[in-house]
């Protein structure tokens, strides 16, 4: 499956998310109001412990190869990581190295909380378990950037990425981002798309390591005030409905193709027709008033929800720093400030 998400032998989802928004794959266990992160550990199945344990040589029949004193046959320069679940049984993860240290789900958690606990708003907003019990992920939110210079009020996410490995592969991954994970396609992208990341390996180094990730990780206001400049100032563009202005827009993000067929031409109108249906909306125009942010939300909401393309599909695109649509979004940007 594309999100990646491990289960229980139960059948049972290993994700809990806070309810206020359900993930595009619509799986885990929904969490109302505010939660510590012992719950949404709990929630999603993801309170296991990790232990590591030694690596014994079997034959090709998997059965035990005993030396001569009857003792197994033990690989020297290698351990394995074993889940321990709450019924008792195990589940074998990984083979690690011999200076591979566990860091706990619950640990890695609480210390992300503790690099953000001075900002007092962030809570855990979603958490599960990918590829076995390989990998966990969890976003803290850290509450909105607002963007509020004539009263419109609009919230811009941002979280906390949180990942963890039991592979001896994955390091202990701490990420400043917009995008909120749900998924290994959203752990990957909201890596990719970081404005900070810190990683520390799994040695017996890593507390220390771990330590200077409040001062790397500190909540940078750098790219909050870019960003929030740039949509003030698309905010101040005064772009009525069906004028000039907004013609100019949608023609550049949805120019005519040279050569363009019939059908081509039909199709590009049709987009072209939805788009301007929902700048009125009270989502953009209707709420934000006829102006450049209230374009750019128009266009972004199109591709995010509106065009032809399975919901995954759409969701992933939109996600991903490098695809076409973040591009056409980024283009989009550039027209309306290309009006000053």
């Amino acid at each position: 499956m594309a999100h990646e998400l491990d289960s229980t032998r139960a059948g049972k989802i290993r994700m809990a998310y806070a309810d206020h928004e359900v993930p595009w794959h619509r799986l885990g266990t929904p969490m109302k109001g505010l939660q510590t992160a012992e719950a949404m550990l709990e929630a999603a199945d993801a309170d296991f412990h990790v232990a590591i344990a030694g690596v014994a040589a079997v034959d090709v029949d998997g059965q035990v190869i005993l030396d001569l004193d009857g003792k197994p046959l033990m690989v020297e320069d290698s351990r394995a990581t074993v889940r321990i679940n709450k019924d008792g049984t195990y589940d074998a993860l990984s083979t690690v190295g011999t200076r591979y240290v566990v860091q706990q789900n619950l640990d890695c958690l609480n210390r992300a909380l503790d690099i953000v606990n001075s900002r007092g708003d962030a809570i855990v907003d979603t958490c599960g378990v990918l590829k076995g019990g390989r990998e966990f992920f969890a976003s803290i939110d850290l509450g909105g950037l607002i963007i509020d210079p004539t009263g419109v009020n609009d919230k811009i996410e941002r979280f906390l990425l949180v990942r963890n490995g039991h592979d001896g592969k994955t390091p202990i991954t701490y990420a400043n981002t917009s995008i909120r994970a749900v998924c290994k396609n959203t752990v990957m992208v909201g890596m990719k798309s970081a404005l900070r990341v810190f990683t520390a390996r799994h040695t017996r180094n890593q507390d220390a390591a771990i330590s200077e990730a409040k001062s790397v990780l500190e909540l940078s206001t750098e790219w909050a005030e870019e960003f929030q400049r740039t949509a003030e100032l698309m905010l101040s563009i005064n772009i009525p409905d069906r004028s000039h202005s907004l013609d100019k827009i949608i023609n550049t993000v949805f120019p005519t193709q040279k050569g363009e067929t019939d059908r081509q031409k039909t199709n590009r109108e049709e987009i072209i027709s939805v788009v301007r249906g929902l700048y009125p909306s009270a989502k953009n125009a209707g709420g934000f008033g006829y102006n450049g942010w209230a374009v750019y939300n128009t266009v972004a909401e199109y591709f995010d929800h509106y065009r032809d393309a399975k919901p995954a599909e759409r969701a992933m695109s939109s996600m991903d720093p490098n695809s076409w649509v973040t591009k056409k979004k980024h283009e989009t940007q550039s027209a309306i400030l290309s009006l000053i």
